[in-house]
């Protein structure tokens, strides 16, 4: 499919965060369309595009391509008399979600969304327990509310400015986010607007998709249902195209050979290694503490294959800070990964997975970019760990019973019996290929996504909207809204 120079407004909360949709953007652009990735303003330093697409754009204006690659900063903050009420209002539904019985066993996803609540709304619930009870209608009451307070002129101008055919944004779900203001202006001034999670977890783990995009682009069929039944968006405003960011992945090749690799990190290549892939914080805070842990397990173990197998631990590119300074060297044949990494289609990471006989992680993606190269995937199901893991609904996609690549385990010593079975090549399958094409390529295991995402941003471009203007019950609504707010103020004060 193909188009005429369209001009495409990526809004992203920072310029890193293209990443996952680099491929996109790339292929947009060599289709003669002009993308231009807009962002906050950084404090101390100026927006710069990432090294990769800023040599994607000087090969394409070497070859006399039509489209570009642009950069620009946004406001993020309304200006009008909205500005506190409105982010206030969607940190206020944010929270509300986690009162869904989904939630029931999400006691840190509650906490991390209580920080980022309102100040004064706990309290508020706390001494009003029938809120908590009928959360629902409270969060469509404040839905009501949202619908009725208007799209910020300022952010109508800066499209205006832009000459939009198409907006797109992501990850749209933080708490509270000003993103949902380009949404509104977006439908405002009759210009198309695509909603791409950023990742597998967007959808559960924050907060909600407050005014709902003309389309939503998903990974598979869990995604879409999350849309429809988490966050209201319509059925046919949900595409599911698959993931695009793992299509670098899938075509990846080792960049050497496997005892080249074992001597370079520092482990034995005589012996096959695992490798423990790190989680993010909110997943596990103190990970240095339990890997040490893990180690001594293996070290102990009754299978001399175990006791002697190579161990490489690669630190999460979010979560370095705990693993400097830390030394492993105690641990025979065990080496931590020292290397510079990118975030995602990272040669390294690539290569780490392709060369171990198995992978080991609490939760985390490169569990599936682990099932991309047909590697099996352990992991310990344990209270330590329960937040990160069964507190989160994404976590349970991962899982055998649900169709997933897990091997579970619920004690260390369970563990390390599955460590001995995966060294001798008893583990794996067809399940984790068939959950990586469910998951991340719907449409085809050797069917790259980029092109099918591609095409729905072009296809939602042409769709014929017209500008939305404000109803005639926004207005004494509006009025209501603010007389409302004065008494609530007044309230949490007390």
């Amino acid at each position: 499919m193909s188009s005429d120079g369209m001009r495409i407004l990526f809004f992203l909360n920072n310029v890193s965060k293209a990443r996952h949709f680099d491929s996109v953007v790339e292929l947009l652009v060599e289709r003669g369309h002009t993308v231009v990735l807009a962002a906050a303003r950084q404090r101390n330093r100026p927006l710069a595009l990432p090294k990769n697409l800023l040599l994607a754009n000087h090969g394409f204006i070497a070859r006399g391509l039509p489209g570009r690659i642009e950069l620009t900063t946004c406001p993020v903050h309304r200006v009008d008399r909205w500005q506190t009420l409105a982010p206030a209002i969607r940190q206020a539904r944010d929270y509300l979600r986690f009162f869904d019985e989904r939630y029931s066993n999400a006691g840190k996803l509650e906490r991390r969304s209580a920080t980022n609540a309102p100040k004064g709304w706990l309290r508020f619930i706390k001494e009003h327990p029938w809120l908590a009870r009928h959360w629902r209608l409270v969060s469509a009451g404040l839905a009501l509310v949202e619908r009725a307070i208007p799209s910020e002129r300022l952010f109508n101008l800066f499209l205006a400015y832009e000459r939009a055919d198409v907006v797109l944004v992501t990850p749209l779900v933080d708490y509270g986010s000003y993103q949902t203001d380009y949404v509104k202006s977006a439908h405002r001034m009759g210009v198309p607007v695509v909603f791409a999670p950023f990742s597998w977890d967007n959808l559960t783990n924050r907060g909600l998709i407050r005014v709902a995009p003309d389309r939503v682009l998903v990974w598979n069929d869990i995604q879409k249902q999350e849309a429809t039944d988490l966050h209201d968006v319509p059925a046919d405003q949900v595409v599911v195209t698959g993931a695009p960011r793992f299509d670098a992945f899938f075509a990846m090749r080792p960049s050497g050979d496997r005892d080249a690799f074992c001597r370079r990190v520092g482990l034995d290549p005589a012996r096959p290694y695992l490798l423990y892939v790190c989680s993010s914080e909110f997943v596990a805070p103190q990970e240095v503490e339990f890997v040490r842990r893990w180690l001594v397990h293996l070290r102990e173990a009754k299978d001399q294959a175990v006791r002697a197998c190579g161990v490489l631990v690669r630190p999460h590119p979010a979560h370095l800070k705990p693993w400097k300074g830390v030394d492993l060297t105690g641990f025979p044949n065990v080496a931590l990964w020292h290397e510079k990494e990118t975030m995602n289609a990272d040669q390294g990471l690539f290569d780490s997975l392709h060369h171990s006989s198995a992978v080991v992680g609490l939760n985390t993606s490169a569990m599936i970019e682990a099932g991309i190269v047909d590697r099996p995937v352990l992991t310990l199901v344990m209270k330590e760990f329960a937040g990160g893991q069964e507190g989160t609904l994404h976590f349970h996609y991962l899982r055998a019973v649900n169709g997933g690549l897990l091997h579970e385990a619920s004690s260390l010593d369970e563990h390390v019996t599955q460590v001995g079975e995966a060294l001798l090549g008893h583990l794996g399958g067809e399940q984790a290929r068939r959950f990586v094409e469910r998951f991340v390529r719907p449409r085809g295991f050797g069917v790259p996504v980029t092109p099918i995402m591609t095409d729905e941003i072009e296809r939602a471009a042409r769709l014929r909207k017209l500008r939305q203007r404000p109803a005639l019950w926004h207005f004494p609504v509006r009025l209501c809204i603010q007389a409302g707010l004065r008494f609530y103020r007044a309230l949490a004060g007390r």
